[in-house]
């Protein structure tokens, strides 16, 4: 004869038994430069060892940010969109433009981020027209990365780099006249506008006037960047060889200062080793007003399915918190997007040990968005703005008339107004 308490066990596990198991939620993922699985993969696994009703799969990296938006585009016709992307802060406005992805000011207002580290300031930077359309993720301003040794060699204080230009690009003559091979500098132009916008901005310029009706970089701020430019080849001893040479050149002890992302911070150290004394600076500002476009991307959702966006929503809270960024920042020394990394918990320790990562950080008040441009040729002015900076630095057209045709190529590229 059953007991009662066998019969009761009995029961109990015929009902957990007709009870469905918890549904897995699965969301596909997608970013950009594949180098970057150092800093996705790990922060995805710990976020599935708290959320195991939640699977993380990555789609097969994407070269870059331009790259991945035309991905995206045609995904988006064939209905084979990712759940999740990590766009770049430049090319986030034109898959806003396309509907791709939806604001997500109530997500926010419902669980008070502006209280949990994330900053206006930083939250404008995948702000447009007034709605959020994702967290911040990562974000770099451009920094001076310099050899201490040379620096000294020449005369110089590698305490103390020049803030202004005019002695910057003086003492990176000085270093490339020290001979046996050396170079002064490199200022990276790398695959789009951000350097070059980044020069426009230095002397208090921006890219298009307030009401986007017509450009404005080719008025005093650019004529000043572009003329720069030239200078930093003719003054500062800037070779005229592509961006990897020029790093293998600064990597093996040769050359002076390279300008690159906070990014690249990590990989600078790795390559070099105790090759030099490596440091990094701010940069030289051209005029008071300077600002700088911030680098780096932010989590988008794109999935509709109501599931998949709360799913995916915790995932980029995760990724973006301060346990999220405590990942990111020692893996490429990108800034933290969320003030609360910085505290002793996290990275407070780490930056007191790594002062050449903390640079980034103090230029953080001049930080301001990556100007993306309307229409659908943004990528395409990108594009025109390098290949003309380009002309300068081979020395095949003088600054005037390589902003000129800047100018007037991007006018044709953007979109009519009346």
């Amino acid at each position: 004869m059953k007991t009662l308490a066998m019969i009761l066990a009995a029961g109990i596990t015929a009902a957990l038994a007709a009870m469905p198991a918890q549904a897995e939620t699965k969301l596909d993922v997608y970013y950009a430069w594949p180098e970057h699985e150092v800093i996705h993969r790990p922060i995805a696994d710990r976020f599935m060892a708290e959320h195991p009703d939640i699977k993380i799969n990555f789609r097969a990296a994407a070269p870059s940010y331009d790259e991945a938006v035309q991905t995206l585009i045609r995904q988006s016709m064939a209905g084979e969109l990712p759940d999740v992307h990590y766009v770049g802060f430049n090319v986030l406005r034109p898959l806003v433009a396309r509907g791709l992805v939806k604001p997500i000011d109530d997500l926010v207002a419902a669980d008070h981020l502006t209280d949990k580290g994330y900053t206006d300031q930083v939250l404008s930077l995948a702000t447009i027209g007034g709605h959020l359309y994702g967290l911040p993720f990562a974000m770099s301003t451009p920094v001076v990365y310099y050899n201490a040794d040379l620096v000294k060699k020449a005369g110089g204080d590698p305490d103390k780099i020049p803030a202004d230009w005019d002695s910057f690009v003086a003492l990176a003559g000085k270093i490339g006249a020290l001979g046996e091979g050396t170079s002064g500098m490199y200022y990276q132009l790398g695959s789009d506008d951000w350097a070059t916008q980044n020069l426009v901005r230095n002397f208090g310029g921006q890219m298009m006037n307030e009401k986007e009706s017509d450009v404005d970089f080719d008025g005093p701020a650019g004529q000043a960047a572009v003329k720069l430019f030239k200078r930093f080849h003719t003054d500062g001893a800037q070779p005229p060889i592509d961006s990897r040479a020029a790093r293998q050149l600064f990597t093996s002890g040769k050359l002076g200062f390279f300008f690159a992302s906070a990014g690249s911070v990590s990989g600078f150290e790795g390559e070099i080793g105790d090759r030099f004394k490596l440091r990094t600076a701010k940069q030289p500002l051209g005029s008071e007003n300077a600002t700088m476009p911030t680098g780096g991307m932010v989590a988008v959702i794109l999935s509709d399915d109501e599931a998949k966006r709360a799913a995916a929503w915790d995932y980029v809270k995760f990724a973006t918190s301060p346990e999220g960024q405590s990942i990111v920042v020692p893996n490429t020394g990108y800034m933290p997007t969320n003030t609360l990394a910085l505290d002793k918990d996290h990275l407070r320790g780490f930056y007191e040990k790594h002062p050449n990562w903390y640079t980034s950080v103090l230029q953080t008040p001049r930080a301001r968005p990556w100007y993306s441009w309307p229409g659908d040729n943004g990528v395409q002015i990108g594009q025109v703005l390098r290949d003309e900076m380009t002309a300068i630095a081979l020395g095949s057209k003088e600054p005037e008339a390589a902003l000129a045709d800047m100018a007037s190529q991007a006018r044709a590229l953007l979109p009519k107004t009346n």
